[in-house]
């Protein structure tokens, strides 16, 4: 169903990997980007080389990144039109998966809220023919289950602004909440192997769905 569309990534640690997300010779941007997971754990194992039928234009995750803040050069406002290959070639597909770092680093939620926005709409007018599926964040934490329902509801209003070709893969309403999260990760935040299935599976749904 998806042979030959090309995926590009918006991403923090989570959607990392060494030689992958800092790769320099498929976008020069990239080379600088610290990476969270690489070797031995299996690269085929990562959420997005689990989402078969795609091919990958460019990750460009930062680990440790936020979303917000314009005047940070590193975050994913400022990294958002940096998601298409040095030689021309451009996603289909892109996949917005940030904003944990946001929320654990208490930024206020109505920055999150318009530079979520923001990004989302410098992707439009750079990829305009893309359709964006923007992963919310997970229900991992009791003490920030609030907080997380406000920035995923940011996410929303933040999709629904952009319109057709905008879609969301819902983490916080899936199997993969609280305790359960905890057990499917390396540290209590990144996900292990079983951890990266389940977000590949539920991804996967919420693509098929959209091209459905």
């Amino acid at each position: 169903m998806f042979n030959g569309k090309r995926l590009s990534i918006l991403g923090d640690s989570i959607s990392t990997y060494q030689g992958v997300s800092n790769d320099g010779s498929v976008n020069s941007t990239l080379i600088f980007n610290p990476c969270y997971y690489k070797e031995p754990f299996p690269l085929e194992k990562t959420y997005w080389k689990r989402l078969i039928g795609f091919t990958l234009c460019v990750n460009n995750s930062w680990s440790g990144g936020n979303l917000s803040g314009r005047d940070d050069p590193d975050s994913g406002v400022n990294r958002a039109a940096n998601l298409s290959r040095d030689g021309g070639e451009s996603p289909d597909l892109i996949i917005v998966f940030m904003g944990i770092n946001d929320l654990g680093r208490g930024v206020d939620v109505s920055v999150f809220s318009e530079d979520y926005e923001h990004t989302l709409s410098v992707i439009q007018s750079t990829y305009p023919s893309a359709a964006v599926c923007c992963v919310n964040i997970p229900d991992r934490d009791v003490f920030l289950k609030k907080r997380a329902e406000l920035f995923n509801g940011a996410i929303d209003g933040a999709v629904r602004a952009m319109g057709d070709g905008f879609f969301v893969a819902d983490l916080f309403n899936s199997r993969l909440n609280n305790d359960f999260y905890y057990m499917n990760t390396t540290d209590g935040l990144h996900p292990d192997e079983d951890g990266m299935k389940i977000i590949a599976e539920i991804i996967s749904e919420s693509i098929k769905n959209h091209y459905s």
